[in-house]
């Protein structure tokens, strides 16, 4: 039996037409230069790898960097939105926690599963397996790539085992040379599999203790380490195989972005895994954190030092720079007995900063351009300050920092604001939100706070409110955007009533249908929308009529209707008819066919 599945939805919306294009991007990249007074803007979306799109018979369920809707999604990005960075969240192996896979308890230090592109490693048939596997078409569906009994585990222990002798080769040489960085876990991952968990606490005691010579002796470990290899040779080497498919396929992809004009920057947690934790057991202090369960680093001892300089060298030796998450837990962390519950607050300061920016001069050079490394500072007040008796802390303010307007008042989170204080627009980047942030909502104050920044009349819906929100940080060189707001894309990112739902937003196969649609009503990013305020505020709609004609005029496109011509509408019509009488004759073909059988 056939079945008709006829979905004839003919596009009413305005788009940029090609001979448009080139002109639009000039436009907004002269306007957005002239805002913020700077001869370079810096725009950067901020997007997990995970929540890339994908198409219905490519959805395996997580985006990959290297799909082709993935590449032509960054050249609508680009296109729109004047794009010249991308910022992914972390990229290490995630793992479930409570039922949800929590971006930042990942690895730290190494490629998970889902920087894989498996479509173009495995057989035709056996992709398509994976595709008809995914039962969550519309979110991420860590489980079908993620989990350790997935079907891309099974699809990748499938290759492993049948390696052609091209692929064999490329493997042993990547293995040589990557041998003694990824030995301690390849054997967690063996250790892991040997055990059927991944709790080392719960392992035998030369097992869970094999790096702390504390416990175990170096001819223990070596002994054991041997035996492990003699045995579950295999299921180290899967682990080590594993990331040379990641971190081949993630070179390509850095590369096509690169060849863009686009920068790709990483996102290092503070935290660590499991695998990381066991591999290196004097580097923390025994029973205790800093927070969110992240264990803290005792720097008494080198191995801490050791271990910090190892992360921050994975992440300056695979992107073009990359953000320091919760950077002011290396400058004053509150650690904390998780049995007495006590506390204690360490002052290091610019110590252990200066640890990760010598680390990173040595990957990338004297001359690297430090202002491609972005600092989180920002934390509630009982943990962290910024200033001190002085102002703004000199480390700080050496540093390029992230800073967002969500708590937007009349004496905090503005572009003016901040460089009212004395920042450098070198030494700050500014969002209306990003992927810690609350989903952005109508706030009265802020919108009052907004009207008065951009010199409007009085905001009151929320399309006004958001594009304010984003015209305000404009004027600073360097900005960011968060993909779920920048398209429109309702709900947050995480901390959802659903905990299900958290980091599983993914972008619609159709994000340019979705993307116009929210921009007609008024719930996305409108570039020239926003650049127009900041254009009247700053009097620029009189300093320059000729560019301020076309970024009205560009305005309204993306706000526009696109109609339909009635000889549009005759074809579509006609196509359909023809169509459903094929179909038909099909079905009255294939009936009587079978009667007379």
């Amino acid at each position: 039996m056939i079945s008709l599945d006829l979905k004839i939805s003919p596009t009413f919306k305005r788009r940029l037409k090609p001979n448009e294009e080139a002109d639009y991007l000039d436009t907004l990249n002269k306007a957005e230069r002239i805002v913020c007074n700077e001869p370079q803007k810096n725009n950067m979306l901020i997007v997990p790898v995970t929540s890339l799109p994908q198409n219905d018979i490519n959805n395996t369920g997580i985006g990959n960097l290297c799909s082709k809707e993935s590449n032509n999604f960054f050249d609508f990005a680009k296109k729109y939105w004047n794009i010249n960075e991308i910022q992914l969240l972390p990229t290490g192996q995630y793992h479930k926690i409570n039922g949800q896979y929590h971006l930042y308890s990942g690895s730290s230090m190494d490629f998970g599963n889902h920087m894989i592109d498996i479509k173009s490693v495995v057989p035709e048939e056996d992709f398509k397996e994976l595709v008809n596997s995914n039962n969550i078409r519309d979110r991420v569906n860590y489980h079908n790539i993620s989990d350790t009994n997935s079907l891309q585990e099974k699809l990748l222990k499938k290759l492993f085992n049948n390696l052609s002798p091209h692929m064999q080769k490329d493997f042993e040489n990547y293995k040589n040379i990557n041998q003694e960085r990824l030995q301690r876990k390849s054997l967690f991952s063996a250790l892991s599999t040997l055990y059927g968990n991944t709790n080392y606490k719960n392992w035998n005691k030369i097992d869970s203790n094999l790096f702390d010579n504390r416990i175990i002796t170096e001819t223990e470990r070596n002994k054991r380490i041997k035996e492990i290899l003699t045995t579950n040779q295999a299921d180290a080497d899967f682990y080590i195989f594993k990331q040379f498919l990641a971190e081949t396929h993630f070179k390509k992809a850095k590369s096509n972005l690169n060849n863009k004009g686009i920068k790709l920057y990483g996102d290092m947690p503070c935290g660590f895994s499991n695998d990381e934790k066991w591999a290196n057991p004097k580097a923390f202090i025994k029973d205790s954190n800093i927070g969110w369960g992240v264990p803290a680093f005792d720097f008494t001892q080198p191995e801490a030092e050791k271990l910090l300089r190892e992360k921050v060298h994975f992440y300056a030796r695979n992107f073009d720079g990359f953000r320091v998450d919760a950077a002011w837990t290396y400058a004053e962390p509150t650690i904390t007995n998780i049995k007495t519950n006590e506390t204690k607050k360490c002052h290091y300061d610019d110590k252990i900063l200066k640890i990760i920016d010598d680390e990173i001069k040595k990957v990338k050079g004297s001359n690297f351009d430090f202002n491609n490394i972005t600092y989180e500072f920002i934390a509630v007040p009982e943990d962290f300050n910024i200033y001190d008796i002085n102002g703004l802390k000199s480390y700080i303010k050496n540093r390029k920092s992230i800073q967002t307007s969500e708590h937007l008042s009349k004496n905090w989170g503005s572009t003016d604001f901040f460089l009212k204080e004395g920042w450098n627009q070198d030494k700050f980047v500014i969002g209306a939100a990003n992927h810690d942030s609350k989903r952005i909502i109508f706030n009265k104050k802020q919108a009052d706070v907004l009207s008065e920044i951009l010199h409007i009349p009085k905001i009151k819906k929320y399309g006004e409110f958001l594009n304010a929100k984003f015209a305000e940080t404009l004027k600073a060189k360097n900005t960011m955007f968060f993909f779920m707001n920048a398209l429109g894309m309702q709900g947050q990112y995480k901390d959802n009533t659903d905990i299900l739902q958290n980091y599983t937003a993914k972008i619609p196969a159709n994000y340019e249908d979705f993307y116009q649609k929210s921009l007609q009503n008024k719930e996305a990013f409108n570039p020239m929308y926003a650049i127009e305020k900041q254009f009247i505020s700053q009097g620029l709609d009189k300093k320059e009529p000729g560019l301020f004609k076309k970024i009205k005029k560009y305005r309204k496109i993306l706000e526009q209707k696109e109609k339909s011509s009635s000889k549009t509408l005759i074809i579509i019509a006609l196509s359909s008819i023809t169509l459903i009488t094929a179909s038909l004759y099909v079905i009255f073909k294939n009936k009587n066919t079978s009667q007379h059988q």
